[in-house]
Formats: C-alpha cells, structure tokens, sequence
C-alpha cells in the first residue's frame, strides 16, 4: 500500500470517531477490546471470529504501551482483517519491519496517535530532539522515528531518526 494510502486509513478513523484514542477509536467502530493477564510475551492480538472483531491486550504492559498496542492492531482491523479470520495477528514485537503487514500496522498507528502539526511543531518551532518529542508526545522514539520517516515518504525533507526494530522483544 501506498503511504498516502495508509495516511488516509489512519485520517478517516480520527475524523470519523473526533479523536487519537485508539481505545475510543475501537469502541465506535465495533471493535472489542479485551485486556489479557497471562499473555507472557504476546503483547497483543487481532482476530476475527464469527464476523466479531476483537483486539486482546496484555494486561501486564504500562498504559502508553498498551495505547500504542491498540492502535497496531487497528491498523490490522483496517487493512488486513482478512487475514485474521483463519487465525490470529499476534504481536510480541512491535516496529518489526521485515513483515509488510506490520509495518503497515505501524505507520497507521503512528497515525493514530501522532499529530502531523503537532510533531512538526516540535521539530521546527521547538527544535527537539526524537527523545524530546517522544516525552512531550508521551509516546516511544522508535514510534516518533517511524513517523517521521513516514513523512519524508510523503514529501517532507526532515532528518531521518535512527530506530531499533527490536526494542520491544
């Protein structure tokens, strides 16, 4: 998929639900959302089953993580519910880019949960640094990293930002 086009599944879920809450976001479109204890190192899960959605969340993960977990596998409800009505998206780690699927999941939940202004904010008016704007955010670097290389696919000219694909294992 283009990265217009994942811009634009991640867009049409803010308009339509009026907010970045990934929990909200579920909620309005009829997605369940169900926190797990005993997950180990699954972080969380999409599946389909009976034509219901449902994203599992491990129960044991801190409240940012779980945030950026939820919005993962909207992305996977958008783009690739197809595939989980056979069997289950399982998450142990996220920002893995060596699948198309997942790095699809990542850019929409960048999305989701950053804002273009506000990002942009932090780099131009602000000059922070990734770290910096990942506090201010109150999200991961890997996720700020991943956005705004995302924007430079877009057309922006920012300076691309190091990222680790394993940081979550």
């Amino acid at each position: 998929m283009s990265a217009e086009h994942l811009t634009l599944v991640g867009n049409r879920l803010i308009k339509r639900c009026g907010t970045r809450d990934p929990f909200e976001i579920a909620a309005d479109i009829g997605v369940e959302v169900l926190f797990c204890k005993d997950f180990g190192s699954l972080k969380g899960m999409y599946r389909v089953i009976k034509r219901n959605r449902f994203i599992f969340i491990n129960n044991d993960l801190p409240g940012w993580l779980q945030r950026i977990v939820c919005a993962h596998e909207l992305g996977h409800d958008q783009l690739h519910r197809q595939f989980a009505q056979d069997s289950p998206i399982r998450e142990f780690m996220l920002y893995d880019m060596r699948s198309k699927p997942e790095y699809e999941a990542n850019i929409v939940a960048a999305e989701i949960l950053l804002d273009n202004d506000e990002l942009l904010d932090y780099i131009y008016y602000y000059r922070y640094s990734a770290e910096q704007i990942a506090r201010a955010m109150h999200t991961d670097i890997n996720l700020v990293a991943l956005k705004i290389a995302h924007l430079n696919e877009l057309g922006y000219d920012l300076r691309p930002i190091e990222h680790r694909s394993n940081f979550l294992k």
